[in-house]
């Protein structure tokens, strides 16, 4: 510990105590992650070692359910968890009345309960909603992870044999996958009340230094459109211009690297949609928004991982099938392979409308990556609509940012393509409504004229005088929101149903929309 000589923050997680070091080596600019908790100290130590060795080395059978072991393949971890506390808290109250009443018995609980389901160790960076993701590279390494204050941080734990054991076997039951030679690639999620995480895991003979683990972190409450103005994700113009589109449902794709905030932003965008909207999602590992508390209309379909792909339930299968499902809009999560990419653009030519996420280091390469390596006919890339560009960089912490939004060059109306035309890869022309790096944002009236509103403008027949107005009042709105930091899930539904449906009200009624008394409208519902 010599060279994390200085503490640089120190909070608390569950019954876990964390202290964060500054480094004090020059050829590093990593942290020390570090914990402790009641087991290290005694005699508290003891007590769950006699706990766990108690419990796990007896038959123990499930309250509610008779011949039932309590067996990890029998029950979710969230269940496991929930029956263990129960027959930990009796042992306590039998074998150690004297620690009953104390003030930290619940922690006590946890820990045992931890010591018990094989997390022990992992617990904190489970719950810790600082870190964004951890990784283990092989056996006997340390885990290292990323926190969203302090960047890259080494930590003191390495996994024992067992407790890589007792891992694997929890993500084959959650996955239902085989996890060995043959199949030496699993992904799945694991669910519980305090964290909701994605897990990827590799072993021999793929990962030859023996098993990989990256946990990702998926966030407990969605970030809000307005939150992701506030912390400088994207500018209040472009938030608006994307909802704006979003509620044509054109087909938006958010494309970037690994953990540049792709799904937060799509998520954020989908909690906002009309609440007559039926909507379906297809993923592999679930990280839409659940929505039915929200009085929406939401069918959520999970597939089997790009790692068990055979199987019968395909993204790509599940894909193809939404023709005959009536959705309003759909959100595909990430494509991923050139199935996937091929059943996309199968469904959009047939004019379905979907929002999703695909790994790409830019929109031009997003591109070359369809038509040479996937085999999509450039002429198919005509169907899209928005392209928006995200990346993730260090600068003290991680931060995310749009840093484009584009979109295709139509040189004509997208569903009335002349048979005899034959597109070339260099032919798709990429039109920037947002450009971060040349910090280009087209005014509105620019916006007017670019390829999608070109389109919308053919269906609405929507005036420039009426587009700023609408425009003006989602960014005046946004900016409201945000000066309030108004950020509540709950409350930005509210807020865009009410915006949405007072908007509807207007045209029904007036046949025209009072933006100005729209705002005040809504302003004053919030008030309220």
């Amino acid at each position: 510990m010599d060279e994390f000589s200085k503490v640089i923050e120190q909070y608390k997680i569950g019954p876990y105590h964390i202290k964060i070091y500054r480094r004090a080596g020059k050829y590093t600019n990593e942290a020390l992650y570090a914990y402790n908790s009641l087991v290290d100290t005694s005699p508290f130590g003891e007590i769950v070692e006699s706990i766990a060795k108690h419990l796990s080395g007896s038959m123990i059978f499930d309250n509610d359910t008779q011949n039932k072991p309590l067996d990890p393949r029998f029950y979710s971890l969230q269940e496991l968890f929930n029956t263990r506390k129960t027959l930990i808290k009796e042992h306590i109250y039998k074998h150690y009345p004297e620690f009953a009443s104390m003030k930290d018995l619940d922690e006590l609980i946890d820990l045992a309960c931890y010591k018990l389901t094989g997390i022990f160790k992992v617990a904190p960076f489970l719950m810790d909603e600082h870190i964004e993701e951890f990784y283990l590279d092989c056996p006997n390494t340390q885990l290292y992870l990323d926190h969203r204050t302090w960047g890259r941080c080494k930590t003191n734990v390495i996994l024992s044999e067992a407790d890589l054991e007792r891992i694997k076997t929890r993500l084959r039951y959650e996955s239902g996958l085989l996890l060995d030679e043959s199949n030496p690639s699993i992904k799945t999620e694991l669910i519980t009340d305090n964290f909701h995480v994605r897990t990827s895991m590799d072993i021999a003979p793929l990962a030859v230094d023996g098993l990989h683990l990256d946990v990702r972190k998926l966030k407990r409450k969605a970030f809000t459109l307005p939150e992701l103005v506030a912390n400088g994700t994207l500018p209040v113009e472009i938030a608006a211009y994307l909802y704006f589109a979003m509620l044509r449902r054109c087909n938006i794709t958010v494309i970037g690297e690994p953990n540049s905030g792709k799904t937060t932003l799509v998520n954020a965008l989908d909690l906002i949609t009309p609440p007559e909207w039926r909507k379906i999602t297809i993923e592999d590992v679930i990280e839409s928004v659940p929505q039915h508390t929200y009085d929406k209309h939401q069918v959520r379909l999970q597939v089997i991982p790009f790692e068990g792909e055979n199987a019968s339930r395909s993204k790509s299968k599940e894909i193809v099938k939404l023709l005959h499902r009536s959705p309003d809009y759909v959100f595909l999560g990430e494509i991923q392979t050139q199935e996937h990419s091929q059943a996309v653009f199968h469904a959009l030519t047939a004019g379905l409308h979907l929002i999703q996420t695909c790994h790409a280091s830019s929109p031009e390469n997003l591109i070359v990556r369809w038509v040479e390596h996937h085999g999509i006919a450039p002429i198919n890339l005509l169907t899209l609509d928005l392209i928006v560009f995200m990346r993730a960089y260090y600068h003290q912490k991680l931060i995310r940012k749009v840093r484009r939004v584009s979109e295709v060059e139509k040189p004509f109306e997208k569903t009335d393509i002349p048979l005899e035309i034959d597109l070339k890869v260099n032919s798709i022309q990429l039109f920037d409504v947002f450009d971060l790096d040349k910090q280009l944002i087209k005014t509105l009236t620019e916006q007017y004229d670019v390829p999608t509103m070109k389109s919308i403008r053919m269906v609405e027949g929507l005036t420039l005088e009426e587009f700023i107005e609408e425009m003006s009042t989602y960014i005046k709105l946004l900016n409201y929101l945000v000066q309030n930091q108004l950020f509540d899930p709950y409350l930005n539904v509210q807020i865009f149903h009410g915006l949405h449906t007072e908007k509807l009200r207007h045209r029904m009624h007036y046949n025209e929309i009072d933006w100005s008394s729209l705002y005040k409208y809504v302003v004053n519902q919030i008030k309220e």
